[in-house]
């Protein structure tokens, strides 16, 4: 049988190499370059925010805009650390498990609790302004932000053992956590903490209605397996994953940019720089990673008040957008196409090229229009984003050039 020691030892051996695995990793996400960047962005961000919160906009809810988005970072996930193997293997022990999840019960709360904190220290200065430099109500507002992401797991973990369905839970969590905290920031009334009564009695509910229910092996499975690959994702824009298994959406509105190519460009000439499009705008990890960063530079530069500050992010942003394709050559230069049509490393590295001005020209004038329409005295600093572009894209070559020479060695 399994007993807590065993089930302690088995969670902790799973989460040291999850562990050893992301340390690994982060050697190459937080790289000297992505270090730099964000330690300017952070800047740019707390000088951004001291500006706007001496002349915040009148007639806005903040308190139901934060309630909504503190409620989504409060939907914590499960994470169990179970493998397909598992549900062979640990079947005998199954009556048992319960030890097993309340250790990831724990480990799910504390790798996510950090981002809470955050979004407590980043509001605190919001509502310390709004409600005239006071700031007890918030502390009950911490508290909840604390609280209620835990019981919520619990919840989860009772709800997916009745084999319930997962949106009608998260519909669940949303409306509770978005009333208690909007009653915290706006009312600064007690009853906040009537959604985590609310919550523990859904769980004790459940909890005597499971009773006699088994192990849900497949949900816990598939869900855990979810959360390694959307991790695998991330990191593989920085390096490659061995682990990763690509895959392919379609998206009818890039059609446009994916037209048949003309007769005289079938040829080795022509055939990279269609690879690396075609690839880029059907492929599902690459394509959502730059557009949302994309996004959040645009959201800044509109958000900052600032001609210089905006500049800089706006640059920023293009040379990590640009640094982060890097990778996406390796991902499609070794893959199959590379095999069945072999060309020279010229050819390759070339439309690779070709690929990554096209990609820049197209971010410079979402980059230049937002900056343009924010300072219009000053719209010719716009023309830095394509400076910037073109340096790091000759960078980004240059590398490669160098790479391919050595691997020739």
């Amino acid at each position: 049988m399994m007993q807590e020691q065993d089930a302690k030892q088995l969670f902790s051996v799973r989460k040291n190499a999850i562990a050893k695995e992301k340390r690994y990793y982060n050697k190459f996400i937080f790289n000297g370059h992505f270090s730099v960047f964000l330690v300017i962005l952070l800047g740019a961000f707390i000088l951004g925010y001291g500006d706007w919160l001496k002349s915040i906009p009148k007639n806005i809810n903040y308190a139901l805009i934060a309630s909504v988005i503190v409620a989504i970072t409060s939907m914590f996930p499960l994470r169990t650390l179970l493998k397909d193997a598992d549900r062979l293997f640990l079947l005998p022990f199954e009556k048992h498990m319960s030890i097993y999840i309340s250790y990831s019960l724990n480990y799910s709360y504390f790798a996510r609790v950090g981002l809470q904190i955050i979004m407590i220290i980043i509001l605190f200065p919001l509502f310390y302004v709004l409600n005239n430099k006071t700031y007890d109500f918030y502390i009950l507002f911490a508290v909840l932000m604390l609280i209620l992401p835990y019981v919520g797991l619990l919840l989860k973990w009772q709800w997916y053992k009745y084999r319930l369905e997962s949106w009608s839970l998260h519909t669940l969590l949303f409306i509770l956590y978005t009333s208690s905290y909007y009653v915290a920031l706006d009312a600064k009334q007690i009853a906040s903490v009537t959604s985590i009564l609310l919550i523990i009695g859904l769980v004790m509910l459940l909890k005597a209605q499971n009773k006699n229910q088994l192990f849900p092996w497949e949900r816990l499975i598939k869900s855990e397996q979810q959360h390694h690959m959307n991790y695998y994702k991330f990191v593989n824009m920085f390096t490659d994953v061995k682990h990763l298994k690509e895959t392919a959406v379609r998206r009818s509105y890039l059609d446009p940019l994916l037209g048949t190519p003309k007769s005289k460009q079938f040829n080795e000439n022509y055939m990279y720089l269609y690879l690396f499009k075609r690839s880029f705008a059907r492929g599902k990890d690459a394509f959502n990673i730059i557009l949302r960063l994309v996004l959040i530079a645009l959201i800044l530069m509109f958000w900052l008040n600032h001609p210089v500050v905006t500049v800089i992010i706006g640059s920023l942003f293009m040379y990590i957008i640009l640094l982060q394709m890097a990778q996406f050559y390796t991902q499609q230069a070794y893959g199959l196409w590379p095999q069945v049509w072999p060309s020279s490393d010229t050819k390759v590295i070339k439309g690779y090229e070709q690929f990554l001005y096209r990609l820049m020209v197209i971010v410079g004038i979402l980059f230049v229009i937002v900056y343009v329409i924010t300072f219009p005295m000053y719209s010719y600093f716009g023309l830095l984003f394509f400076l910037v572009g073109w340096l790091t894209i000759r960078n980004v070559i240059k590398k490669l050039k160098y790479q391919e020479a050595l691997l020739k060695d």
